[in-house]
């Protein structure tokens, strides 16, 4: 099952990544009020230090003029950068070390900006003080799952219980990021005890249904998604994961109405479309798919996905027309459209002529309203 073709949009389970618990992210950033004239006044003994300071002056030379600062003035300069509004923060007092809940602080602005390289350097200054603040490492344990880093998140969520053994996202973590490393027998048993501890956490029903999927056991994991909905109804990642689940077990109506569902109640990602498009071509209802593939990606690689459906499904002469119309409507479009086109053009001449003839007399277009 699935499409034999580089790009056709595969089948794909939407993993839900557990969001960072939201945290009080409070403007704790004071500006520093620095006219050019205190600058000059200031620093008049280390300028000659400079390339140069010329009367376009401080703003200029940002990067030289911090090498000049004590490490008060760098952290409200990585404040600034974090985002907060410096006409809103009452002066700063540069006597005052930052603590750990203000590095907590800065590291989660800059979390919720994507920054996470440099809210990872600020967790790491927290548990540099305290080894045994959660929060901050759970957070420093998401960042390396999001980055890729599935073992040291993995060794961030494992280090969590030995502060607490009962702190059940650790567990769900940890499964996480053995799903990631395809230690899928390890993940299930992590996402199991995640729920003896917690057992409300659907999160952990929606992870074990992606394990169930993966070792094709599609029936328990629509039960496992079913369970997860009843605590999350209207979760579009957990819909797209139990149409996912129909579609793999061939029901294909139950598939289309559960991603119509998540679609409905505001599931935006494209792989949902995506996933639509696949359900409905099983059903025969073409023109519907294209419909979905266009919301989910542009015209030409939706072309391009009906062509691979109706190749699979035996229609040549119409999957050489979507190929076609694919080329067509975005000349540049990747060569495997063309690829595709060569395939299914000679998929159509093995047909004895009198059925090729009938074909494409019959077929005309990629879509039956002339598209």
């Amino acid at each position: 099952m699935g499409c034999p073709l580089v790009e056709c949009e595969q089948p794909e389970i939407f993993k839900l990544n557990m969001p960072v618990r939201p945290m009080a992210l409070k403007a704790l950033n004071e500006p520093i009020q620095m006219r050019c004239t205190m600058m000059k006044a200031s620093f008049l003994l280390t300028l000659f230090v400079l390339f140069s300071l010329s009367a376009t002056g401080c703003a200029n030379k940002e990067q030289s003029m911090f090498t000049l600062q004590d490490e008060h003035y760098q952290q409200i300069m990585e404040r600034q950068k974090a985002g907060i509004d410096p006409e809103t923060q009452a002066p700063v007092d540069l006597t005052k070390v930052m603590n750990e809940e203000d590095y907590e602080k800065l590291g989660d602005a800059h979390l919720q900006q994507g920054d996470f390289k440099t809210a990872k350097i600020q967790y790491e200054k927290v548990l540099q003080a305290s080894p045994e603040h959660i929060p901050a490492r759970y957070k420093l344990a998401v960042i390396y799952l999001e980055k890729g880093s599935a073992q040291d998140a993995y060794n961030q969520f494992h280090q969590i219980l030995d502060y607490d053994l009962n702190f059940a996202p650790a567990y769900e973590g940890m499964g996480r990021a053995l799903l990631k490393m395809e230690r899928d027998q390890e993940a299930e048993q992590e996402f199991q005890a995640a729920l003896l501890y917690d057992g409300e956490l659907w999160t952990s029903k929606n992870y074990l249904g992606i394990v169930a999927d993966r070792r094709h056991d599609h029936k328990e994991a629509i039960h496992l998604y079913e369970v997860a909905l009843q605590k999350k109804s209207d979760d579009p990642s957990i819909l797209n994961n139990l149409g996912m689940a129909y579609y793999l077990d061939s029901q294909y109506e139950d598939a289309v109405r559960t991603f119509q569902r998540a679609i409905q109640v505001g599931g935006s990602n494209d792989k949902i479309s995506n996933n639509l498009g696949l359900a409905l071509t099983k059903l025969g209802h073409f023109d519907l798919a294209y419909d979905a593939y266009a919301r989910g990606m542009d015209s030409a690689k939706a072309y391009n996905n009906l062509g691979v459906a109706f190749l699979e499904d035996g229609k040549f002469a119409r999957a050489s027309r979507c190929f076609e119309k694919a080329i067509e409507t975005q000349p540049t479009f990747y060569e495997k459209a063309n690829e595709n086109l060569s395939l299914s053009n000679r998929m159509l001449s093995k047909l004895p002529i009198t059925q090729q003839q009938t074909l494409m007399r019959r077929e005309p277009s990629c879509l039956s309203g002339g598209g």
